[in-house]
């Protein structure tokens, strides 16, 4: 327990000392959600223009989904909106790794000034830390390849919601078991990476302190899913401008989280490699 608390606090001073990689984080997490907000509003806004309301007969109603239907299975009004999900999802699948690279060299290089070393990690680790997470997420998404098709079969079985749910709780359970594994081994994949060590190397160090790596991914889970709690919470209690403050350093919090658990991981590969 004391160990624990040990790379816990480690990682939390770590992290503190990263100003710039928390920031730079907040930045691209807010110009992703802007963007995504303003892609959703206009196909959303223009909807809800024409959505007839309560003021028009029921067959109005009836005719704007029926109109609908039509446009989504005859036309090709769908393209250019998978075509621009599928950019986006290009751009993040390019720009997460990018930062992942910056993060960790900034960590492993703690004597460089800030703005450089995240730079320079950028510039050196771009590249294999991409190749990594493509393959990270082709082993993410596998299990679907099972999950979905058994998630259809129990919805023809089950008559209500609650014993559906019932049913894939396990299912559902592993899987997201599986990407919080998949998070933590990628992770040490990359630190090796940024130190010079082999991925074998990697492999092995995780196989040999594994429950030390999961009770200090899971300890920063937790506080990071009270404090994501505890803000809900008060966006309820306080309404208006006060929440969309709290909002709003709570998502620069939430990086400096992010930071912190890479933190803690890197102090126990410090401690143990």
């Amino acid at each position: 327990m004391n160990a624990l608390r040990n790379r816990i606090s480690h990682g939390w001073s770590i992290a503190w000392k990263q100003p710039f990689a928390v920031i730079a984080l907040f930045v691209y997490h807010l110009a992703w959600g802007v963007l995504l907000y303003k892609l959703i509003q206009s196909v959303v806004l223009p909807l809800l223009h024409r959505y007839p309301g309560e003021v028009l007969p029921r067959e109005a109603v009836q005719l704007f989904w029926i109109e609908g239907q039509f446009q989504l299975m005859k036309t090709d009004l769908l393209q250019p909106y998978l075509w621009w999900a599928l950019g986006l999802l290009a751009l993040r699948a390019v720009l997460h790794p990018v930062l992942n690279a910056g993060v960790l060299y900034s960590l492993h290089n703690r004597d460089l000034n800030a703005g450089y070393r995240f730079v320079e990690g950028v510039r050196r680790l771009s590249v294999p830390f991409f190749s990594l997470y493509v393959l990270q997420l082709l082993m993410t998404l596998a299990p679907l390849y099972w999950l979905l098709p058994y998630a259809a079969g129990q919805y023809i079985k089950h008559s209500s919601y609650l014993s559906y749910g019932k049913a894939l709780l396990l299912p559902l359970g592993i899987f997201i078991l599986w990407v919080f594994l998949l998070q933590l081994l990628f992770l040490f994949l990359q630190i090796a990476k940024t130190a010079g060590r082999s991925s074998l190397y990697a492999l092995i160090f995780v196989a040999r302190h594994l429950p030390a790596i999961l009770a200090a991914g899971a300890a920063v889970a937790v506080v990071s899913l009270l404090v994501s709690a505890a803000v809900m919470a008060s966006s309820y209690l306080w309404a208006g401008f006060l929440a969309l403050l709290g909002y709003q350093a709570y998502r620069l919090l939430q990086m400096f989280f992010k930071v912190w658990a890479i933190g803690t991981q890197y102090a126990l590969w410090i401690e143990k490699a």
